[in-house]
């Protein structure tokens, strides 16, 4: 009986890079370890790394072959083989807006395992020469002019930024289901899952020119009628009577140990 008549849904879940992945069971033909040189596979048919093919880092061992039934046949190297898992009842989340052009087409959305989150890919439509390396979408960064009444203040890679605490939802911890993306550049540092919502996670310093990094909050909000999560470092409280520094969009407040800028994200997410 094939897995959908009898109501399972088998999935192959990996690790690749720094991401999870999940596969339909049906796509793949073998798991196997690499060769000597971890190129090929028994010398016949070529292993690609799938982190690279999909725009991320090179793996840094061997890892498992993952050999899927496509036309021509694709041989992935990946880091880990996690297990084989019914997820027929798992919860599912498709892809939010604002990812990018590249993980589209290759995924059918997200599924959260075991308190992890998977990318599941169509294995049909994984490229066999790697992705186009995406370019970063450029938001143009806007400024407040003036600072709200009461504001969340954070930190994120060392500077302090504010939020109108009308646009804030709420404040959770970095867990396990929270999943990086397989790409090395832009302001998305990757996808949540909370309250049935999978939520893009930004990072401010990175809309600024810096690179996207992971950090231990999420301060979750609403801009411009999108769920946006925002990384964070540490969270300073909600504060209120900030002062200009004289720096355009930059102002202070009593306890702070530093200026904080307030960007205009809802302008800047429109």
């Amino acid at each position: 009986m094939a897995p959908f008549e009898s109501g399972r849904r088998l999935c192959l879940l990996v690790e690749a890079g720094e991401t999870r992945y999940a596969i339909e069971a049906t796509s793949v033909m073998e798991v196997a370890l690499p060769g000597s040189d971890g190129t090929s596979l028994r010398g016949m048919l070529e292993v690609k790394d799938l982190s690279v093919l999909l725009g991320g880092a090179p793996e840094s061992g061997t890892g498992m072959v993952v050999v899927l039934d496509v036309s021509p046949t694709l041989a992935v190297r990946v880091r880990a083989v996690v297990e084989v898992a019914d997820v027929a009842h798992t919860p599912f989340f498709l892809l939010p807006a604002g990812l990018g052009e590249t993980l589209a087409p290759l995924t059918r959305g997200a599924i959260l395992h075991k308190g992890r989150l998977y990318l599941e890919l169509i294995a049909e439509s994984l490229p066999q020469r790697g992705v186009r390396t995406p370019q970063p979408l450029a938001r143009p960064v806007h400024l407040l002019e003036s600072p709200p009444d009461r504001s969340l203040v954070f930190e994120s890679q060392g500077r302090l930024f504010g939020l109108p605490l009308g646009l804030v939802s709420q404040v959770v911890t970095r867990g396990e289901a929270f999943s990086m993306l397989p790409v090395q550049s832009g302001a998305v540092a990757g996808v949540f899952p909370h309250a049935q919502v999978l939520w893009p996670i930004f990072s401010v310093p990175a809309m600024l020119g810096a690179s996207a990094e992971t950090e231990a909050f999420f301060v979750l909000t609403e801009m411009a009628g999108q769920n946006v999560g925002l990384c964070a470092t540490r969270v300073l409280g909600v504060l209120q009577r900030f002062e200009s520094t004289g720096e355009r969009g930059e102002y202070t407040a009593s306890g702070l140990p530093g200026p904080v800028l307030f960007l205009d994200l809802q302008h800047m997410f429109s």
